[in-house]
């Protein structure tokens, strides 16, 4: 059972500038779960946390930059605050005691990376938070919803070396795409290229993730790539170079795939949470 999720979150966000100069683009709002059944605002990374909380995870390591102190701060419980929001009878007091408790029952590391060196380099370094455990890889600016949180299954359930969790996507140049041999439920991965120039496929990697700790030795010998980046993408090839067995899984079609990478997608982001969770309050009341 995979009990440790690594969440890189030290990217710098340039295409939401000016909004991601002094705030992360983890922490820019989309909706989400509300114990009390409103439409609520949480920060896009609180939501990953709590979705990963309601599955089982509790071990958590945060890839953080000098710019992003924010996160940790949010994630630091005020009580002082929580009791002047009771004290008013604030609705929103009951969301925020829930999240200071499932902080408070679980463990959060937290590391920086000094330098952009890419994605790959960000994942390397959670070697030590990791050990010899498999471990659960989630970007911070992206998400699934589905019923019962079923897209994470193959994840987390994997004996794979490594889970990739796939999407097709009609214009694959910014994606690390995929290739490989059909099996029953899985693909067999034999090729995986990182923003190919030609794409090789249309089934791109999606930024959640399993793996056992091959893959920081395999980081650990990758040279730059793709925007002189060490890149994750080229420490699963050569995962796969050394038959590392690595699988993929595509992304149910009924779940929403939610990103708040650029403007587009995340005004898209809020849409589409909004419908989502309006839809799910409507069902219980």
């Amino acid at each position: 059972m995979i009990k440790k999720v690594v969440i890189p979150v030290a990217g710098r966000g340039t295409r939401l500038l000016p909004t991601s100069k002094e705030q992360p683009k983890e922490m820019l709002p989309i909706f989400y779960h509300s114990p009390t059944n409103q439409l609520t605002l949480k920060p896009m990374v609180q939501c990953i946390f709590e979705q990963l909380y309601e599955i089982g995870l509790r071990e958590f390591c945060f890839i953080t930059g000098s710019h992003k102190q924010s996160i940790e701060k949010h994630f630091t419980p005020d009580y002082k605050e929580l009791d002047l929001l009771e004290s008013k009878g604030t609705v929103v007091a009951k969301d925020l005691k829930q999240f200071y408790e499932k902080i408070e029952k679980s463990s959060l590391v937290y590391v920086n990376q000094d330098e952009p060196l890419g994605y790959g380099h960000a994942v390397y370094l959670s070697k030590s938070f990791v050990g010899e455990d498999k471990f659960l890889l989630h970007a911070g600016d992206t998400m699934a919803l589905s019923k019962e949180d079923n897209h994470l299954k193959d994840c987390l359930e994997s004996n794979a070396d490594g889970m990739l969790m796939t999407k097709y996507v009609e214009d694959p140049q910014n994606y690390g795409v995929v290739t490989g041999k059909k099996m029953e439920r899985f693909l067999k991965v034999e090729s995986a290229v990182e923003k190919p120039k030609d794409p090789i496929s249309n089934l791109a990697i999606m930024a959640i993730n399993t793996f056992n700790n091959s893959i920081f030795d395999a980081l650990s010998r990758v040279k730059p790539g793709v925007g002189n980046e060490i890149q994750l993408t080229d420490g699963i090839q050569i995962m796969i170079n050394e038959n590392k067995n690595v699988l993929a899984s595509e992304l149910p079609k009924s779940s929403l795939l939610i990103d708040i990478g650029t403007p587009e997608k995340f005004f898209d982001a809020q849409k589409k949470t909004y419908e989502f969770f309006r839809n799910e309050n409507n069902k219980t009341e």
